[in-house]
């Protein structure tokens, strides 16, 4: 990745990240990579392999291009998941969490990655039996 690729980069990354309400550590644990790392890259320090790009741009929703296009701050990010099908007591507890301090919600974020986690392993052992 060129010098000025990374810096679009580095700035579609924060800008998509905050616009997803993450911090850098729960995108980490989204996208299996360190806080360390993300920062990394959002500070120009080090230039992410394309795999890093792909997992990152899956764990935010987007298409790798959202990411590494100079003009994908006109686009405007699409929602990750179409939530218009939520029922009634799922949109409540989400209200609920957003009203938590965000030390709060993030605890909470952490604890619901490692279920999620546990969940999909679990279907990959059985998927594999």
């Amino acid at each position: 990745m060129k010098s000025d690729e990374l810096s679009t980069f580095a700035q579609n990354l924060s800008r998509i990240r905050k616009q997803r309400g993450l911090s850098q550590a729960d995108l980490a644990d989204l996208a299996g990579l360190t806080r360390r790392t993300i920062n990394h890259y959002e500070n120009h320090v080090s230039q992410p392999p394309i795999e890093k790009v792909e997992a990152i741009a899956q764990a935010l929703g987007v298409k790798t291009s959202d990411l590494l296009d100079k003009n994908s701050k006109q686009a405007r990010v699409q929602p990750a998941v179409d939530l218009s099908d939520i029922d009634p007591r799922s949109v409540k507890k989400l209200k609920d969490i957003l009203s938590l301090p965000p030390n709060d919600r993030n605890v909470l974020y952490r604890m619901l990655n490692e279920l999620l986690r546990k969940n999909q392993l679990e279907k990959k052992n059985k998927q594999s039996e």
